[in-house]
């Protein structure tokens, strides 16, 4: 790393570290990173998705794929249905504190951490899903009452012919930012699916605007 990558990494783990960033840091913080860590796949995949957006190809996009096909065989096996993230906090939190450590600086917290993955949700919503040149559904920001979450809405084919739509998680955070009510009692987050969420940096803690 030159003295200028030195320079631009410093200026964003100091943000980090004091709660002081907000989306538009961590993108271009996961950019710097990026190519330091190529054997890290949660950064790498993790950031490609983010630049990339529709044209992304890799490991997020099979995932996704995958979970619909699992949809799809519902009623066809005995097999319970389990959709987990495409990648754990805890796998993301080591691959950057591992990132960090090269660099001889101190890990982030899982405060920090829960952070850093509330951002990433907010900056991949809103991705078309893509199948070959047709859009088959999209990526929302969610939030319930104790989650934020990147939510896949994606069609779904089942016996062949009928066809629906199936919402499932692709990334979660604890949501310590704001006060929801409850839907219902099963927590049911609310989808937005029509508004552009964006988190900022305001007072040392992240907000989180949501548009009238």
């Amino acid at each position: 790393m030159d003295t200028k990558e030195q320079s631009l990494l410093k200026y964003y783990y100091v943000k980090l570290m004091d709660n002081s960033f907000d989306e538009k840091d961590v993108y271009a913080f996961l950019q710097l990173i990026r190519n330091r860590s190529q054997e890290i796949r949660s950064i790498n995949e993790l950031t490609d998705f983010v630049v990339q957006r529709e044209q992304y190809t890799g490991f997020i996009k099979e995932y996704i794929f995958d979970s619909r096909k699992k949809f799809e065989s519902l009623g066809k096996t005995n097999t319970a249905l389990r959709i987990e993230d495409v990648f754990s906090f805890k796998e993301m939190r080591n691959g950057i504190n591992k990132a960090l450590e090269e660099w001889q600086l101190q890990g982030l917290t899982n405060e920090q951490m829960n952070n850093i993955i509330t951002c990433l949700i907010s900056i991949l919503q809103q991705i078309p899903i893509m199948n070959d040149d047709r859009e088959i559904g999209k990526l929302f920001f969610a939030i319930s009452s104790k989650q934020i979450i990147l939510m896949a809405e994606i069609e779904v084919y089942q016996n062949m012919f009928k066809k629906t739509n199936a919402v499932f998680p692709v990334l979660t955070a604890n949501n310590s930012y704001l006060d929801m009510k409850k839907q219902d009692r099963f927590d049911t987050p609310y989808l937005f699916t029509d508004k552009v969420i964006e988190i900022i940096s305001h007072e040392g803690k992240l907000d989180i605007v949501i548009p009238d």
